[in-house]
């Protein structure tokens, strides 16, 4: 997910073992760099290397949401890029460590870990990192103000 016109956050799952990092959209390949990495939360912050990226029109804290807020993701599972999917937060949670979490009812299938998750404004709210197996629409995404703490 672009934040300014050089650099991006992600999961650091999708990108550990990645011999070479390329951020992708419709119309643009760039080429980045890990230049921060917590991976006992899974955030990646990324560097592009050249060529400029179009960064998302703004940001909503954690404390501003709200259970019943209908949300959007964009990802690329399977590799198809910029898959928009839509559901409902449904849950706000915290983990023993505070790390805090949005639950959602959007879809987040393999390959969408690192999208963003967006209000209905426009605005990111998370970023998507994992599903539970085994259970119907239990997803999840590190709340993106997690991202600046």
């Amino acid at each position: 997910v672009a934040v300014s016109s050089k650099d991006a956050i992600t999961n650091c799952h999708v990108v550990t073992d990645a011999k070479a990092i390329m951020l992708a959209n419709a119309t643009t390949t760039l080429k980045a760099e890990v230049v921060l990495a917590d991976r006992s939360t899974d955030r990646c912050y990324l560097r592009v290397l050249e060529g400029e990226l179009e960064p998302v029109s703004g940001f909503r804290d954690y404390a501003s949401l709200a259970v019943g807020e209908v949300v959007f993701t964009i990802g690329s599972p399977k590799g198809l890029v910029n898959t928009l999917g839509h559901g409902l937060l449904s849950g706000l949670r915290r983990s023993e460590g505070d790390a805090e979490y949005i639950q959602i009812t959007a879809p987040v299938s393999e390959g969408s870990s690192g999208g963003g998750l967006f209000d209905d404004r426009g605005n990111l709210i998370g970023v998507t990192t994992f599903t539970l197996r085994d259970s119907q629409n239990l997803n999840f995404a590190i709340a993106a103000s997690q991202f600046w703490r």
